[in-house]
């Protein structure tokens, strides 16, 4: 235990080191018991008995922006995202993302720092450069006595979810994180990743949906299994063997409409999980924003934006039933800087290329299968006008085909994919463009409501989420230190976003 001398010195010292991977230092640290915690949530106005983490994965401002533009031309309002700008009670902030090693984060470093307090290394999940295993924000609460949910379009193993949860050396390692998610008793688990529980498909065999089912759990693998669960157990909800479709796909098609649910509807069966007790945490993730970025996919990224502000209004319905729950809107990083040229003549013609977006009925990866799939030119022609609307150009048809068998050639060798000339290829028809084909360093935007926001506004860490959860919750823990890393040093396994491309 820290001694309180002990404390102030650690204290002292991580304020000063501004440069430092963590906000916080000491080898050793202590957590507060339940009845502390309990105390506190009850000290006033001012603390939170319920936390809710929104994030719209890979979200730059630009695909904020355009977003709001695609949601004033369908929905003929602003998002609930940007009213909440001009609401008097709200607090805002910039957020620095950077990891340990990059001033470029990926997501695995990035929901570590928000889970340990501490900058890891990219590919990392909350283990220091030296290996050390750091103690996780949901299992600080599970001590004391708050109930803990993960929702996400992507597999529920995936590094956003498991940053709140678990240590590994590797994001990679889907299997343990699976498991790391039984021993730790997480109450509500919803999203992809049925792979990762299958005995047929996990490497070591076991029978993860047993194991849950013998702990108590519910096991959802349908939508209808969602719907009719009981809101007195623990919930775990594998819907799809990797992550959940787009939600282009998803509206189109009636068979994933039926059988796998919305972020929307995850969001409101962990609430009605969640709601009867006390104290909870929730972290919720529209995984698939980043995807589509990473695609140069506009119509895909776009469509899981607007999915994520009907989460929102969900969870601001959940708020004002319950006033004592903070709100925390965020991204984890930018990605791929979505943004809308200007076209045309003094740029007359960028509104009229925008509303084609809301034409494109299939994301990428849908629209390539078929291409590759085309013998002719003129039945990828006819794809392309089929699913996105473009009539496209016969000269640059001929430039793009190329790219669908990793025969074309970029000047930036980031936009030497299918993906990304393909991205190229419908912003001619779209208005719409992006940088590149991965992570930015941008600081991102954060919202919070709701009793301890004003904790979160002018210039942050993203490691002082951590720490303002844990100090809302009356837990004092601090995991250990260490400054930042030259940007050569190795980590763990890289993002492997070429596979965006195909799911």
């Amino acid at each position: 235990m820290l001694d309180r001398r002990r404390f102030l010195q650690a204290s002292s010292l991580a304020t000063s080191s501004v440069v430092a991977g963590c906000t916080a230092s000491g080898a050793s640290a202590r957590h507060s018991t339940p009845k502390e915690a309990s105390r506190a949530a009850r000290l006033g106005p001012g603390t939170p008995r319920r936390i809710i983490h929104l994030v719209a994965d890979g979200m730059s401002l630009g695909t904020l922006s355009c977003a709001d533009q695609l949601s004033l031309l369908e929905r003929k309002r602003h998002l609930t995202w940007i009213n909440l700008w001009s609401r008097p009670d709200a607090h805002t902030a910039l957020m620095d993302m950077r990891s340990l090693d990059s001033l470029v984060t990926d997501s695995a470093a990035a929901a570590s720092s928000w889970g340990s307090g501490c900058r890891v290394k990219n590919g990392t999940v909350n283990v220091s450069s030296k290996g050390h295993k750091l103690t996780p924000l949901l299992s600080l609460f599970g001590q004391a006595g708050w109930k803990r949910g993960l929702v996400t379009t992507t597999e529920i193993t995936h590094a956003t979810p498991a940053g709140f949860t678990v240590s590994v050396d590797s994001r990679g390692e889907q299997e343990k994180i699976a498991d790391q998610y039984l021993e730790r008793r997480v109450e509500v688990l919803l999203g992809g990743a049925r792979d990762h529980f299958d005995p047929a498909k996990r490497k070591d065999k076991r029978d993860l949906w047993a194991a849950f089912a013998a702990a108590g759990y519910q096991v959802a693998k349908t939508r209808a299994d969602l719907l009719n669960a009981s809101s007195d157990l623990p919930l775990l909800g594998t819907f799809t063997g990797g992550h959940l479709p787009y939600t282009l796909d998803h509206q189109r098609d009636r068979t994933l409409r039926e059988t796998v649910p919305t972020l929307p509807e995850m969001a409101a069966a962990a609430l009605r999980r969640l709601e009867p007790h006390d104290r909870f945490i929730l972290q919720i993730e529209a995984g698939r924003v980043d995807h589509a970025c990473h695609n140069n996919d506009a119509a895909g990224a776009l469509r899981d934006q607007l999915t994520a502000d009907e989460t929102l209004d969900l969870v601001l319905d959940f708020q004002g039933r319950h006033p004592e729950t903070l709100v925390i809107v965020t991204t984890d990083h930018g990605n791929a800087n979505l943004g809308l040229n200007g076209m045309g003549t003094s740029y007359r013609d960028s509104s009229k290329a925008f509303d084609r977006v809301a034409n494109v009925r299939a994301s990428f990866p849908e629209i390539l299968k078929k291409l590759k799939e085309a013998t002719t030119e003129k039945a990828a022609t006819a794809i392309l006008a089929e699913t996105t609307g473009y009539k496209v150009d016969p000269k640059k048809l001929v430039q793009f085909l190329p790219f669908l068998s990793g025969k074309g050639s970029a000047l930036f060798d980031q936009m030497n994919s299918d993906v990304a000339a393909l991205g190229q290829l419908l912003a001619n028809h779209l208005g719409v463009g992006f940088v590149g084909t991965t992570h930015t360093s941008d600081y991102v935007p954060l919202i919070a409501v709701g009793p301890g926001s004003d904790r979160f506004r002018g210039m942050i860490r993203n490691t002082d989420v951590f720490t303002n959860y844990t100090s809302l919750a009356a837990i004092d823990f601090r995991n250990p230190q260490e400054p930042l890393l030259a940007e050569v040093t190795h980590a763990g396994d890289a993002e492997d976003t070429r596979a965006y491309a195909h799911a």
